[in-house]
């Protein structure tokens, strides 16, 4: 609305300009110069007669003759010129100028603007308000708004990103792909892009690393080493191939990038361990914790909750560790020697040990008063899964 106000205001001043010299002349006018002119030539025609009857050469009566047809041709240039600024030539085109002048301008503005991407941007501000700390869902008139406007603008990199995202939420592979495919076409080394077309397309091909998946995930790899959706693809590539130190190798960068409470690090941890397992290397020891946040605790979903294993007797230095959101919880998750936080101090080597879940007030690893905390009872560890429970209700005095 504010937008097409503003269009309107600028569209009447603009009009008034053209109005301008139509209606107010300057002293400079062409019309006014002309008369002067006239006028000049008039007494420059006297003079000269004036000069010719001194010196003999007509005579008084030829003088007066010639001096009346001089003063003819003067009233009748000045009628000429009076007439031609009382009918204001060019008046004719105003009203024309008017009418064209705005219509050229919104047609342009419909062309060459950008109306439907202010529509677009709009929409796509009240789906992500409606999805908020939700798994996003489509508004339908917004993708086909996109759709439509792709085609205007097929160079626009973030609409053809916005349709694939859409199509791999609703499962067409084949689609994403192709969506994909078109955002590379705009930006060629965007790893984001290089990442999600590589993945698009192992899915739309059944799972399998055919040659377009290959080509696909080395392109990709080549450009970013270090993109967790290559690194989880290149594992699986390596596992097929059974180069299982080399899946782990990939698996375990890609886990760097990853909330270990999310379903993605459960998944490629999963897979570590079972390629550990092939190659005779697995883990020695594992925890499997069940965690809970006793429901008499008023806490926010974005507090952070510490889960630590320590020696039972000694340092106090965590052996393991990991971290989630509050969110997240009630949960279960594995800890193995993966989890270790120094080299040559893991789990498998620990003997005795405890595990402690916290709830920090303060969003930091160290215990501070008031942080919930639940802490275990000794586990001796050993090759076995070892399975415990942990409900965080006891508050911490200091």
């Amino acid at each position: 609305m504010n937008l097409w106000l503003g269009i309107t205001l600028i569209l009447i001043v603009a009009g008034g300009f053209l109005a301008y010299p139509f209606f107010f002349r300057r002293a400079e006018d062409p019309s006014n110069q002309s008369q002067q002119a006239n006028v000049d030539i008039f007494r420059d025609q006297q003079n000269q007669y004036h000069q010719q009857l001194e010196q003999g050469e007509i005579s008084q009566q030829q003088y007066a003759a010639m001096l009346v047809e001089a003063e003819q041709l003067l009233l009748s240039n000045t009628a000429i010129t009076e007439a031609e600024k009382k009918s204001k030539p060019g008046l004719w085109m105003l009203p024309i100028l008017v009418i064209i002048i705005p219509l050229a301008t919104l047609w342009m503005y419909q062309s060459l603007g950008a109306s439907a991407d202010e529509k677009i941007a709009q929409k796509l501000a009240a789906n992500a308000s409606t999805n908020a700390g939700q798994q996003m869902a489509w508004d339908k008139e917004l993708i086909t708004l996109i759709a439509e406007r792709v085609k205007q603008r097929p160079n626009n990199v973030y609409y053809w990103t916005i349709l694939a995202q859409e199509a791999v939420s609703r499962g067409d592979m084949s689609a994403a792909a192709d969506y994909f495919s078109e955002s590379l076409r705009i930006e060629p080394r965007e790893s984001y892009l290089l990442g999600q077309y590589a993945q698009a397309l192992f899915f739309a091909e059944g799972n399998k690393f055919t040659q377009p998946v290959i080509t696909a995930l080395d392109n990709a790899f080549a450009v970013d080493s270090s993109n967790q959706t290559v690194l989880g693809l290149k594992g699986i590539q390596a596992f097929e191939s059974r180069d299982y130190k080399l899946a782990i190798s990939y698996w375990q960068g890609a886990l760097q990038q990853l909330n270990p409470a999310s379903s993605d690090w459960q998944a490629l941890q999963s897979g570590i361990q079972k390629a550990q397992l092939l190659i005779g290397d697995a883990p020695a020891a594992n925890l499997s914790v069940a965690l809970s946040i006793d429901s008499s605790i008023q806490f926010a979903a974005d507090q952070i909750v510490f889960i630590a294993v320590v020696a039972a007797d000694g340092s106090p230095m965590p052996i393991a560790a990991r971290k989630l959101s509050a969110g997240q919880l009630p949960t279960s998750i594995q800890l193995s020697d993966n989890d270790a936080l120094m080299a040559g101090r893991d789990l498998s080597s620990a003997g005795n040990v405890r595990v402690v879940a916290r709830l920090s007030t303060s969003g930091t690893a160290t215990p501070q008063a008031g942080d919930w905390e639940a802490i275990s009872e000794v586990i001796e560890m050993t090759q076995e899964t070892q399975n415990l429970e942990l409900n965080i209700s006891q508050q911490r005095a200091q």
